[in-house]
């Protein structure tokens, strides 16, 4: 095919397509977000019971449809993360960390158990792992440096810092918010995660462990938005595929279409596109039926632009060199 369409093609030309090529690399494309999560087949009478299976799901990041690939499991960590090299990592309970094979759901433990309770962890684009464990009161407030090699952590920030950050956000006494995240994802190594509690998009300084308000406190559900809830995981996604996470992407487990609290909310399996200037977010598809635990994808690995610019212009002065001799 890359021959029939360079072989009528000076060598300047050739050049010039290269050049094409290396900037269309940038553009987005589908990329794959593996998660954790079940689904839900409800009871025929006569048939069968409620029925609930748990799988590792890879859900295309450009219509949000998920498909199972590995075997019914149990067991499963929803605190997932990738890194550069596509390794598929949790952390599992009992603070230990793991490597996960999404075909098999095997898992594989790295280092030792730390002790921790957590189910919010992300590597960043620069190899960086943090957890936000729970403390003893149910509450995340910060933020700890995992070390992927050992499982060992260090915390970053103070004990109180997302409780401080929303309750200055809203302008409530400082000690007022109990804030649960059980998610973190990030971005151009900037860490984010959703608090429950308040419906709001945080944001966390890796180096430092400061906290703050993405937009306003209940963004996540402000709005249409109202209507939707479960919002367990996150990940950033490298959808120009040029090494970097330059998106944040989360699920939204259910919908309540009524809006009416009395009445039973449905699995909606929805992905969603997080916007970090003002903490809201877009749906991308729906997976009815599903819901899901933990999401994780991994930056991809890219050649240097020299080095891709060269391959690419090799190649294609290959074809048009070999072309011409046969001439």
């Amino acid at each position: 095919m890359i021959n029939q369409i360079f072989s009528k093609r000076t060598a300047s030309e050739c050049v010039l397509m290269a050049i094409g090529l290396l900037l269309s690399v940038g553009q987005a494309q589908a990329v794959t977000i593996y998660a954790s999560g079940q689904r839900f087949i409800p009871a025929v009478p006569g048939e069968h019971d409620d029925i609930r299976e748990n799988f590792i799901y890879a859900i295309d990041s450009n219509t949000g449809i998920a498909t199972p690939v590995s075997p019914e499991t149990t067991g499963l960590p929803s605190a997932l993360a990738g890194t550069l090299n596509q390794r598929l990592l949790g952390f599992a309970s009992g603070g230990q960390l793991v490597e996960i094979d999404p075909l098999t759901a095997n898992l594989t433990p790295i280092g030792s158990a730390n002790g921790l309770t957590s189910t919010g962890f992300d590597i960043l684009d620069d190899q960086r792992g943090f957890l936000i464990p729970f403390d003893s009161n149910f509450n995340t407030q910060q933020i700890n440096a995992l070390d992927l090699t050992t499982g060992m952590t260090i915390p970053k920030g103070s004990t109180t810092e997302v409780g401080d950050a929303i309750d200055e956000a809203r302008g409530s006494t400082l000690g007022t918010a109990e804030p649960f995240i059980i998610s973190l994802g990030s971005v151009e190594n900037q860490l984010y995660g959703v608090d429950l509690d308040t419906d709001s998009l945080i944001h966390f300084n890796p180096d430092t462990g400061e906290a703050g308000v993405v937009g306003s406190v209940g963004a996540v559900t402000s709005g249409d938005r109202s209507i939707y809830s479960g919002f367990a995981a996150l990940t950033g996604v490298d959808t120009n595929q040029d090494g970097s996470f330059d998106t944040l992407f989360g699920n939204v487990n259910f919908i309540d279409s009524d809006n009416d609290p009395d009445t039973p909310s449905e699995r909606l399996g929805g992905i969603a596109r997080y916007n970090l200037t003002d903490g809201t977010w877009d749906l991308v598809g729906t997976n009815p039926g599903v819901i899901f635990f933990g999401f994780v994808s991994s930056p991809t690995s890219v050649p240097e632009p020299g080095v891709l610019f060269g391959i690419i212009t090799v190649s294609l002065l290959g074809i048009w060199t070999k072309r011409n001799a046969k001439e």
